[in-house]
């Protein structure tokens, strides 16, 4: 907000990546169809914690989203080991590694899991607060 914005969506506490991600496409389908940015905020948690898991994994978005991580994933998997430990490139390679692999994971999780709505829990919606101007 220092630096000009009119409102700030933030979180209280570290929210998984996914749910991150869900809730920000959310968000702004929410926004484009009209609504205010605590209203947006609210709908999108909404479908959040509502949200099915053969809907999600039914998503082009989430379909797209596995693919390029995956992709990512293997890239940087590849290129990290060509090399030295402790090398700066080596560094950058496995930080993309990580976070490709976190991402891969969580929806890999997601699939496998027997959970019917798997961000139902507080920790994956709640989280979000917006601050700011309407």
């Amino acid at each position: 907000m220092c630096a000009g914005a009119r409102s700030v969506i933030s979180t209280l506490w570290s929210v998984n990546d996914l749910a991150t991600a869900l809730l920000s496409i959310f968000y702004y389908q929410q926004r484009q169809e009209g609504r205010n940015r605590p209203e947006a905020l609210q709908q999108a948690q909404i479908k959040l914690r509502e949200l099915k898991k053969e809907e999600l994994l039914k998503r082009e978005d989430i379909k797209k989203l596995y693919n390029h991580a995956k992709t990512e994933f293997e890239e940087a998997q590849s290129k990290r080991s060509q090399y030295q430990r402790h090398s700066a490139e080596r560094l950058k390679w496995t930080r993309k590694y990580l976070k490709y692999q976190k991402l891969k994971n969580q929806i890999e999780v997601l699939e496998n899991s027997i959970e019917q709505f798997p961000f139902s829990h507080p920790r994956y919606w709640a989280a979000f607060i917006c601050h700011g101007l309407r």
